[in-house]
């Protein structure tokens, strides 16, 4: 295994992370807690392994062992222009991720973008995957952002790049969330700052431009992992109509939603989130503690007063 022991990356502070080789690429990550079940955190577009920053240390102490990578051409990992970051070609990083770190089989949660890389690796490779939980993720037809079909487009989407400003962040953050309040200075800076990395905006046009998901889409039935679906009710990104479309065609799914709550249920709620996360995984075999959060939360899943070890 080639890593550095540091991070040597200017960023918010978010426990153990290092950058790792895989497959000749640079990776940054955050890798904390040392249980046996491992739980691979999968961000969406444009955003890095801080979007789990609240997950970290209450998953860790309940005896998961988590990774966290920004994937490629993404926050802090290598940027070459001339990998593949089309779905497929994240699906096969995630596995080649998995062999890196010698890890045979993982549960993944996935946020929004995150979400088809994950399901193309679930249905790929059933025997590496033992859960999955679904933060309003991409998965099932839908209609796109204007935003997302324009910076498909040649030359057009180059052009955009001097409007990525740390307002537009703001805005972005802003439109996807239910409580404004939370997306504070800090909160932009973060994520605005990998954004303006060399060769940045560059990697960010060709994910966007090899992004096809029709493939996963049509192929959710072959899923057989439990899944979790979680949705904020007030998500202006992406409706409950999808929520309950992964509901009816992933064959062992859940679904749970989360009210006054946006695109972005991991960061708005995370005790919720972290609750109701960690409640399924232990409900689905996976070894670790069915709490991570001090405050009960209203589910279909078992009442946080029955905490206990699901080892």
């Amino acid at each position: 295994m080639n890593l550095a022991p540091t991070c040597e990356n200017s960023h918010p502070p978010l426990g153990l992370c290092y950058v790792l080789k895989v497959n000749g690429l640079k990776i940054h990550l955050v890798d904390g807690g040392s249980g046996r079940a491992v739980v691979v955190l999968v961000h969406g577009g444009q955003a890095w392994s801080y979007t789990w920053r609240h997950q970290f240390e209450p998953f860790a102490a309940a005896g998961y062992r988590i990774i966290a990578p920004d994937l490629p051409g993404s926050g802090y990992s290598d940027l070459a222009l001339d990998n593949d970051y089309s779905i497929e070609g994240q699906s096969r990083f995630l596995g080649q991720l998995l062999d890196t770190l010698k890890i045979q089989q993982a549960a993944f949660i996935a946020s929004s973008a995150g979400g088809p890389p994950v399901l193309d690796f679930a249905i790929r490779h059933p025997e590496r995957v033992s859960a999955l939980i679904l933060a309003s993720t991409c998965g099932v037809p839908h209609h796109k952002p204007w935003l997302w079909r324009v910076v498909r487009l040649p030359l057009i989407g180059e052009a955009l790049k001097p409007f990525v400003t740390r307002r537009m962040v703001g805005s972005s953050l802003r439109g996807m969330v239910y409580d404004e309040s939370q997306v504070t200075d800090d909160v932009v800076l973060a994520y605005y700052e990998p954004l303006h990395r060399p060769g940045a905006w560059k990697a960010q046009l060709r994910v966007e431009r090899l992004w096809q998901p029709r493939w996963v889409e049509a192929n959710l039935e072959r899923i057989t992992a439990p899944a979790l679906v979680l949705w904020g009710v007030a998500d202006s990104i992406h409706s409950l109509k999808m929520a309950r479309e992964f509901g009816q065609r992933i064959r062992n799914a859940q679904v749970a939603t989360l009210p006054a709550c946006g695109h972005l249920p991991h960061e708005e709620q995370p005790d919720r989130f972290n609750s109701l996360a960690a409640k399924f995984l232990c409900g689905s075999g996976i070894l670790g503690s069915d709490s991570v959060s001090s405050r009960s939360v209203d589910s279909p899943l078992r009442d946080t007063s029955e905490a206990q070890s699901c080892a």
